[in-house]
């Protein structure tokens, strides 16, 4: 915290200088986005180390056995950041260009009746691919609100990120849309049926052809 100190001044009256807090080099404890990574040797505000950082095992005090001991702890931690590099680039391959089809409630002007969040993005997912994702690792700027077309960035791990296409479908065009595959199919057996009937009729005319055929010759 900042120090206050009583000013020279005339008597009776007190003013209070505040001082800049100098800073204080620390180590910190863990992979941090915004301060580092493990290991990292980084210059903070005193009070901001002493409040926040050391009392929440973020970071430890520059010392030369806390050096030897975040030495130790970097080499693992090196080890298994790897391994989840390669686990993220197994999952880049599985989901990366997918394309995830959510049905939805909509109004004709295609306005969705509630939204789509990242939680909704990453059950779909699981139930398509069978993957299991942290909804915070979907990055949406917004809930989606209208049906269409998206891009959505799944950041897998630091910087292995995956790009998957939404498709917010209402569900009363993907009614219409099967229904126009019934009709479809119906009309396919249909045209099956009549071919099969045409092909029985031309075997009995070539039937009794043939039986016209050997009459004839019996007789002459």
């Amino acid at each position: 915290a900042c120090r206050k100190v009583k000013a020279a001044g005339l008597p009776g009256l007190i003013k209070y200088l505040i001082l800049e807090e100098e800073d204080l080099k620390v180590i910190l404890a863990k992979d941090y986005e915004k301060l580092g990574s493990a290991g990292d040797i980084i210059n903070v505000k005193d009070g901001f180390a002493k409040n926040y950082l050391i009392p929440n095992n973020m970071v430890l005090l520059l010392t030369k056995g806390n050096l030897n001991q975040m030495e130790i702890v970097k080499k693992s931690l090196i080890k298994k950041d790897a391994g989840n590099i390669a686990e993220a680039k197994k999952l880049l391959l599985l989901i990366d260009d997918a394309v995830i089809t959510i049905k939805v409630s909509s109004s004709p002007e295609g306005r969705l009746f509630g939204s789509i969040t990242n939680k909704d993005i990453a059950e779909k997912i699981f139930e398509e691919k069978k993957i299991e994702l942290d909804r915070k690792k979907i990055e949406l700027e917004e809930h989606i609100k209208e049906v269409g077309t998206y891009k959505v960035t799944v950041k897998l791990y630091k910087d292995v990120k995956a790009s998957i296409q939404l498709e917010i479908v209402s569900d009363d065009v993907v009614k219409e849309e099967v229904k126009a595959e019934e009709i479809t199919e119906e009309k396919a057996d249909e045209k099956v049926v009549e071919t099969a009937d045409e092909k029985i009729v031309e075997n009995v005319i070539a039937a009794a052809e043939q039986s016209d055929i050997k009459a004839s010759d019996e007789k002459v």
